[in-house]
């Protein structure tokens, strides 16, 4: 799965990366969490694409309340059938863009974070769908996002039994175009960034605590979380 990523991307990097203009500077995150701002890019609806702040946590336009508990990943098994994400994934897919991402695993006892990152250290980008919620009377405008995820079947499978689908550069036009319906087999088509393309290391439980957001987050472990040797 995919619930804590980071995103220190220069912004001249992100422009030349993902064919986009990037407007204001983007400050780096090193902890990006559910329910906060992110950026995205998607199609516009005059075929360009664009990059926008969305909320992470996708609400179905047809709910009446946001519900308590946000929708930050879809299966990637199951996107094109779920009621809350249906449509989206026919018309509303955007590419995440991130640095790396946390994810955490038991060692010794305690919740360990780890940091995943590109082996190339190029920027990448999450494959992920997008919502616009109105609320129940109409009267509201919230864009919000997920990111789907896939079972790991490789090297990452220590880490978790899922991981964030990652899509290749060639392949950002093909899934950001709109679709109605969906072709038969697209998600199928695709050909994401394998295990293998990426590392992973030990870092301070820091990143546990959403509002520690800065480098201190990807020290090295605290002291006492490290498993004894003896």
């Amino acid at each position: 799965m995919c619930g804590r990523y980071i995103l220190t991307t220069p912004n001249d990097a992100i422009e030349r990366w993902f064919g986009v203009r990037a407007g204001a500077p983007v400050p780096p995150n090193f902890n990006v969490a559910p329910t906060q701002p992110v950026l995205i890019v998607r199609q516009h609806d005059k075929g360009h694409r664009e990059l926008a702040a969305v909320e992470w946590g996708l609400i179905p336009e047809w709910k009446k309340e946001p519900g308590d508990k946000p929708l930050i990943n879809a299966r990637i098994e199951t996107v094109e059938q779920k009621p809350s994400f249906r449509s989206s994934i026919k018309r509303q897919r955007c590419l995440v863009p991130f640095s790396g991402w946390y994810e955490w695993k038991t060692v010794a006892g305690r919740k360990q974070p780890f940091y995943i990152r590109p082996v190339s250290d190029e920027p990448m980008a999450f494959a992920g769908i997008w919502s616009v919620w109105h609320g129940a009377g109409g009267d509201f405008w919230l864009e919000t996002m997920a990111i789907l995820t896939a079972s790991t079947e490789g090297p990452m499978s220590s880490l978790h039994h899922r991981r964030p689908l990652v899509v290749k550069p060639r392949d950002y036009e093909a899934w950001l175009t709109p679709h109605d319906p969906l072709p038969r087999g697209f998600l199928g088509s695709f050909d994401f960034m394998p295990e293998t393309a990426f590392h992973w290391r030990p870092v301070s439980a820091r990143v546990n605590n959403v509002r520690n957001n800065g480098p201190e987050c990807l020290g090295a472990p605290d002291e006492e979380t490290q498993p004894s040797l003896f």
